[in-house]
């Protein structure tokens, strides 16, 4: 509990620091606020009493992640609600009016014609950004997160050379039932993080070669978007059929994208970390698509990789054999990669091999459910409609309550 970490030279401990200056402490989710009192900071727990420590799971306001970066979809809601926009944009619980035309065909036609025109416009963007056109009929998968090996793009884009040798090594009748898909990556990395930089380079040198092949390119394409920002962000979001949040279990202390991508009618595949289990929670399990272990089994699992490693080839073959094609040269100079590469091969910190299989099923999973296009809109709709208790307002209006003790006034 010192403010002072011993050494030459001593530095002070800033988490310290701040929990004693703290009127309140509170993470940003319920995991991670648990993970603050039972792991964190569990000796001020027992120095302060729990009443120092509350939760307040982050919010986004739906002004700028619904009105302003999708006013198709907004306009729709409040033309089917029959409320002005102001209504359900400063209370988005009145969202779940949604729920009672779930079923109605009209709605869903009207509700899938405004995704349609979502990934049109992004389209449009790609095109005029990178000289390529995009099968705005396939499945848009989308990541954008900064670059860091916890959020795990590394995992994400082994996932797409998976599935670029699984297509090369099938027939043309067999290609004929795939579901085509559009990955797309944004993101911006430290300067200095040289295996974050890795991984763009690998990311952009897979989509050279995968674009451009004949057997494939009309089933998968690849695309990292260069110069990440929030202006597009906003093209990218309403355009998402899925989303990807893959952390570690309990190292995302919440995530506000997989929020943004939900309301706008993206579905969400991830980890059971974060802020996911509580969209889980609002919306049901069954428009989630969870995998990989949970947070209790991570310390174990990192142990087991550090003092009783098992040779990848044996653990995981189908990741073996995606590290073995990136090493041989078969994406650029293997070489190059060999920094990246040794992150799974030898400590494995975020455990790509031990949830890879786990992912690659899920991902087969989302595959499956994306053909029965009626079921995926009325998912997609239920998504929107339960996402209520993410906006920014509540989570404001939480701290000003249980943090400050302020009472809420209504202005003239």
């Amino acid at each position: 509990m010192s403010l002072i970490e011993e050494g030459v030279p001593q530095q002070v401990r800033m988490a310290n620091l701040a929990c004693i200056g703290s009127h309140k402490v509170n993470g940003v989710a319920e995991l991670h606020s648990e993970l603050v009192r039972a792991t964190i900071m569990k000796d001020f727990v027992e120095f302060f009493g729990v009443s120092k420590f509350f939760n307040v799971t982050n919010g986004i306001t739906p002004r700028r992640w619904l009105d302003q970066c999708n006013p198709s979809l907004s306009q729709l809601i409040a033309d089917t609600l029959k409320l002005p926009k102001a209504t359900f944009l400063k209370d988005l619980y009145k969202l779940e009016g949604l729920l009672k035309h779930v079923d109605d065909t009209k709605f869903q036609t009207k509700w899938a014609a405004v995704k349609q025109t979502n990934k049109e416009r992004l389209a449009h963007y790609v095109e005029v950004t990178t000289g390529h056109k995009i099968n705005t009929k396939a499945m848009f998968d989308v990541q954008i997160k900064r670059l860091h090996e916890y959020k795990r793009q590394t995992l994400n884009i082994f996932g797409v050379i998976h599935r670029y040798l699984t297509l090369k090594a099938m027939t043309p009748e067999e290609r004929k039932k795939v579901n085509p898909k559009v990955v797309f990556f944004a993101g911006k990395a430290a300067p200095g993080y040289y295996i974050a930089k890795l991984t763009i380079k690998l990311i952009v040198n897979v989509a050279r070669i995968i674009n451009v092949d004949p057997d494939t390119k009309d089933l998968l394409s690849l695309f990292f978007l260069p110069d990440y920002s929030v202006s597009l962000a906003e093209i990218l979001i309403p355009a998402s059929d899925i989303s990807q949040h893959i952390s570690t279990a309990g190292t995302e202390a919440s995530g506000t994208s997989n929020m943004k991508f939900c309301l706008n009618g993206g579905l969400l595949l991830g980890t059971v970390d974060g802020a996911n289990i509580e969209i889980a929670e609002e919306v049901g399990e069954d428009n989630v698509f969870f995998f990989g272990h949970l947070t209790p089994a991570v310390e174990d699992l990192r142990y087991k990789h550090m003092y009783h490693p098992v040779p990848l080839e044996e653990k995981c073959p189908r990741l073996a054999n995606v590290i073995n094609e990136v090493a041989s040269g078969r994406f650029g100079d293997g070489g190059a990669y060999e920094p990246l590469l040794n992150t799974v091969r030898q400590h494995d910190y975020y455990l790509l091999t031990e949830d890879f299989d786990s992912y690659i099923q899920a991902l087969e999973i989302v595959d499956e459910a994306y053909q029965n296009r009626t079921e995926w809109i009325k998912k997609s709709i239920h998504t929107t409609a339960k996402m209520g208790k993410f906006s920014s307002d509540r989570a404001i209006m939480d701290y000003a309550l249980e943090c400050w003790n302020i009472e809420p006034s209504k202005s003239e």
